[in-house]
């Protein structure tokens, strides 16, 4: 249920009692008006009813937790795990919302499912995560939680956990309580019975639910955080423990965040890597010296065999820093194993890729085939998230009229021949490579000849688009990579810190016997 109708429920529910309260039973039963003022209770209780028998089901959005762009195809999917739980909050009765206990089960079953998710084919998935990843993903959602009850519920900080619990009992008090009024209005008042009957009918299945309504909205809001760090933990952003998790979050906010005050201070660049690949000959180098702006990438019409180029991007001093990687090219008949190793390797270093594709050239099987196998591996290598891919239309010259140059060309809206071709050759490029692409854009990179168009008009501004996208691949594999760097260096200063704890409670003569077991071990390993 959404607020506002919350809140015409617990109005309707009060009004009744206050309007009785304040004018007073003992005058109203005097004056002889209590009868017809005192159906004011059950119609307006019928009402409350009505009213959430048509907004009663308990609905809390996927959680903003700062940004979800870093997430992968894997972890999209799995956010259909938390909406399926938050579903079943009508399943579960008061008392189990109400149990401690219910919320540690489901924590375990809940962390196995998704861990099924993430490894389909392991037959005790849950046993791959570590036990620090899993105390990090509960602080976590422990402090959201703490966060969200202290800002959003009055008075949450005074709750006890018996309070809690009695929750589960509120709607037996209720009853309890009603009936006595109930049984001693009839006395009064026998014509109270027909009050009663439809109190009975409305009032207690309304207490009942909402009762459970609310233990539902606190369980569907444990279940957003919850599910939200499961999927953070089964994508190994969790490894590092929560405060290089918050730190990396903060960077991603703050680098997707612009800044509109000038007196605060600009968010922290960014190193965004862009590979540039496609097959021999398609233009790679060309597009990597008009992006430069000087000859700095090889070019020959004969195909390079080299190692993967790195050149440094700068587009203005207040911008992230743009790696380019010029790779070899791919042969139109499938590529060699030493290019897909290279060109692999680049792709796994980017957090953008430029597909070059030769307007000229038909094959497009080999381009096909290689982006079939990136997709496989990323798959596989499901805590990466693959970046975006622009396709790069090269060579538009060469269209017809071939003699013809004279840009700029609107090829969005064409009204000359070239135009139509450069449209049609567009058109190609996206029937043949589809959803594969997260944008096409035409360009010419004959710098020699003067003919250079759609790097400024077109690529530029698309890749500026997909800088939001680029920043989120960039810092999840900083996470992986100062994990991994860090992993084996913080097993050394553990241990350092273990020996160093023992030794203070060793006595003297332990302490002077493990010296020269040192000794001796240090002169053995020298005269070895």
């Amino acid at each position: 249920m959404s607020r506002w109708p919350f809140i015409a429920v617990v109005i309707l529910v009060l009004l009744p009692m206050a309007l009785m309260a304040g004018v007073g039973g003992w005058v109203l039963w005097q004056s002889g008006h209590w009868f017809w003022i005192s159906w004011t209770l059950t119609i307006c209780w019928v009402a409350a009813w009505l009213v959430y028998r048509y907004a009663r089901r308990v609905e809390v959005p996927l959680p903003e937790i700062g940004s979800k762009i870093h997430w992968t195809p894997r972890d999209h999917a799995a956010a259909a795990l938390i909406e399926a739980e938050q579903k079943r909050v009508s399943v579960y009765t008061g008392e189990q919302l109400a149990d401690p206990q219910f919320y540690t089960t489901r924590t375990i079953e809940l962390a196995t499912e998704f861990a099924k998710h993430y490894h389909p084919n392991a037959t005790d998935p849950l046993s791959s995560a570590s036990v620090v990843e899993l105390l990090t993903a509960l602080q976590l959602v422990a402090d959201d939680l703490e966060t969200v009850l202290r800002q959003s519920v009055p008075g949450s900080h005074l709750i006890t956990v018996g309070q809690w619990r009695s929750l589960a009992k509120a709607p037996a008090w209720w009853r309890t309580a009603s009936n006595i009024g109930w049984l001693a209005s009839i006395v009064f008042n026998p014509t109270s019975l027909a009050r009663y009957a439809v109190s009975k009918a409305f009032v207690e299945p309304l207490s009942s639910q909402l009762q459970t309504n609310m233990l539902g909205a606190f369980y569907a809001l444990f279940v957003r955080q919850l599910g939200f760090y499961l999927i953070e933990l089964n994508s190994g952003r969790l490894r590092g423990g929560s405060a290089a998790y918050r730190a990396a979050m903060q960077r991603l906010e703050a680098a997707n965040v612009e800044v509109l005050d000038d007196e605060k201070p600009a968010p922290a660049a960014v190193t965004v890597t862009i590979a540039v690949i496609g097959q021999v000959k398609a233009g790679k180098s060309s597009l990597v010296n008009c992006l430069l702006g000087e000859q700095r990438a090889a070019v020959d019409i004969l195909p390079l065999t080299r190692a993967v180029q790195r050149y440094d991007l700068k587009i203005d001093e207040n911008s992230d820093r743009l790696v380019l990687l010029d790779t070899p090219g791919y042969s139109d008949s499938g590529a060699t194993a030493e290019q897909l190793s290279d060109t692999f390797e680049a792709v796994r270093n980017a957090d953008l890729v430029l597909l070059v594709l030769d307007v000229r050239s038909p094959a497009k099987q080999a381009d096909l085939a290689t982006l079939d196998k990136l997709d496989a591996w990323f798959q596989e290598k499901h805590r990466f998230k693959p970046p975006s891919i622009v396709g790069v239309v090269s060579k538009i010259d060469g269209l017809s009229p071939m003699m013809e140059w004279s840009p700029p060309y609107s090829w969005e809206e064409p009204t000359r021949l070239k135009e139509q071709n450069i449209r049609a050759a567009l058109e190609f490029a996206r029937k043949t490579f589809g959803d594969r692409l997260a944008s096409i854009v035409p360009v010419c990179t004959d710098r020699e000849n003067g003919r250079v168009f759609g790097i400024n008009e077109y690529l530029l501004p698309t890749i500026s688009l997909l800088l939001d996208e680029a920043r989120a691949c960039s810092l999840v594999r900083s996470l992986h990579r100062d994990y991994d760097q860090q992993r084996a260096w913080q097993v050394v200063s553990q241990l350092m810190s273990a020996g160093s704890k023992i030794r203070e409670f060793m006595p003297e003569f332990m302490k002077l016997e493990l010296g020269k077991a040192a000794q001796s071990i240090m002169k053995n390993v020298l005269r070895k």
